[in-house]
Parts: C-alpha cells; sequence; structure tokens
C-alpha cells in the first residue's frame, strides 16, 4: 500500500462579522434613513405620501413630498406624520403661501372658466421660488357668479391681490377674489399699452388713449 500522505494545512477561515462591525453596519444604515432634522434642496424627495403628510415649505406630487426650498427638514404634528421645512437663515424664498395668506399673482394663462396664475408674492413679500395659482369662475365674485365673464375680470399680464383659499394638486393653490373689496386687479396695461388706472369697481382707463377696458378691479390701497 502507498504511504498515506500528512494531511495539509487546513485553510484559514473567513473572518465572521465582530459585534463591532455590525454594530458599525446598523448605524450606515440608521444614518441613511435618519430622523429629520436634515438639510434639503428645493425639489428633493423627503418621503412617500401615503406614510407622510406635506406642510409648509414641502409640496407633494406623484405620490411623494418634495421639498419646495432650501432648508432644515422637521416632523411636526399628531405622531410627527407631517414634513416641514424650514428655510435656512439669510436665504430668500423662506416664504410660503398659506390657507387664508393674501398674496399677488401675475395672470399667464386665460380660459372660459379659470385664470391661471404665477404667485409672485405673499402679502409684501416677494418669492424667489414659483408656486401656481388658480382663480376659478365661481371664486371671482360672490354675486351673480352665473354672469361672470372672465376676460372681462382679468387679462394675461395682470397683477391681481387675491386669498388662498385652499391647497390645490401639484404645487398649485386655489385664489379667490370675492372674499373682499381689496381684491382684484391692482396693475394692469390696456391693449395700447398704456398703465389702466382704476375708475369704478368694473372699469379702468388707459393712461395713454382714455379707453376704458372692464376689469375685477382691487379697492385701491389707503
Amino acid at each position: 500500500k502507498s504511504p498515506r500522505l500528512p494531511p495539509g494545512p487546513v485553510p484559514p477561515a473567513s473572518p465572521t462579522p465582530t459585534g463591532d462591525a455590525r454594530a458599525s453596519s446598523g448605524a450606515m444604515a440608521v444614518a441613511v434613513a435618519a430622523a429629520p432634522p436634515w438639510a434639503a434642496a428645493p425639489g428633493q424627495r423627503l418621503g412617500d405620501a401615503e406614510e407622510l403628510l406635506s406642510g409648509r415649505g414641502t409640496y407633494a406630487e406623484c405620490g411623494a413630498v418634495y421639498a419646495a426650498l432650501a432648508g432644515e427638514v422637521q416632523r411636526c404634528g399628531p405622531n410627527d406624520t407631517t414634513l416641514e421645512v424650514a428655510p435656512n437663515r439669510g436665504e430668500s424664498g423662506g416664504t410660503v403661501p398659506e390657507v387664508g395668506a393674501v398674496v399677488v399673482v401675475r395672470v399667464v394663462r386665460m380660459t372660459l372658466e379659470r385664470a391661471e396664475c404665477v404667485i409672485v408674492a405673499v402679502g409684501d413679500t416677494a418669492l424667489a421660488e414659483k408656486f401656481r395659482g388658480v382663480i376659478r369662475k365661481q371664486d371671482v365674485r360672490f354675486f351673480e357668479v352665473d354672469k361672470v365673464s372672465m376676460v372681462e375680470c382679468f387679462r394675461v399680464g395682470d397683477f391681481v391681490r387675491a386669498q388662498v383659499l385652499a391647497l390645490g394638486d401639484i404645487r398649485s393653490y386655489v385664489l379667490s377674489t370675492a372674499l373682499s373689496d381689496n381684491l382684484g386687479v391692482i396693475l394692469a396695461r390696456s391693449a395700447a399699452g398704456g398703465v389702466l388706472e382704476p375708475i369704478s369697481w368694473h372699469y379702468m382707463k388707459c393712461s395713454i388713449t382714455g379707453e376704458k377696458e372692464k376689469r375685477k378691479v382691487a379697492k385701491p390701497a389707503s
């Protein structure tokens, strides 16, 4: 019989993770899914809209909650289910339209049923971020709503003072000019290019031609 060869060296076993290594790996996972606060940039996805609510400084779109401005993300509300973004100190654009706020908008598109707008200011504070708004036919005024003609109330390019009624979809706000006499067109230009000056609740006069144009006029600020 052939002599038996002595057994060869046993290869070293692969090292198993130590408790410290496992703890380090877990810490990394926790860091990735860390609870607020954390820094966010405008448009950054913050979470799932089915699990979290959109608060100040955020908006919900396509099933997710996004940051509307740069700042620190915070949880608030019952069970910390609402996400908010607090603006960074010293940065513009921190103001966000809220329900009940008075805003200044510029009309960018007209249809028979609504005026689509871009919100340019909240109160006296100009916005750096873009927010959309819509003034529906039924929200122009309280009386004779069925007789409202949108093209006799607003025109593309008009600046309008309005109040936020509700949050709409995809970073849009539902606006009204019916809640106060102070709401309506505050600045507009005529077909001739002249500045329109208010002469009544329903008419403005061209500073160049003297021709009158119909608008839903805001009460001039005193």
